[in-house]
């Protein structure tokens, strides 16, 4: 589920990511549940910010709600295509559950 939580922690992960300069991060949001477009506005401002400050972070908006969101937010962005979908090297995946986790008591 897409939150204000989620996008900070993104952001603190491609902010750190050391070792990857000149590489190109992709972020995929095929399987993202979102409540709103607020929330999907705020991913696309963490990767605009990144881009702004100079690192390859593309969103891979493949449905229609994330094509509107891109071309609103990042329609500098370079495009995401096939190709460069398949050089991806690693996947990082950054998830939380929305529902608090329960305790197996013994």
């Amino acid at each position: 589920m897409l939150d204000d939580d989620l996008v900070r922690s993104f952001a603190a992960l491609e902010r750190g990511m050391s070792g990857f300069a000149g590489a190109t991060v992709i972020v995929d949001v095929r399987d993202l549940q979102i409540r709103d477009e607020a929330e999907m506005d705020a991913l696309a401002g963490a990767i605009c910010a990144a881009r702004a400050q100079g690192r390859d972070v593309r969103l891979d908006a493949r449905t229609v709600p994330w094509r509107r969101v891109l071309k609103k937010n990042l329609s500098a962005q370079p495009p995401v295509d096939s190709a460069l979908r398949s050089d991806v090297r690693r996947t990082a995946i950054i998830a939380h559950s929305a529902q608090p986790s329960k305790r197996i008591r013994k």
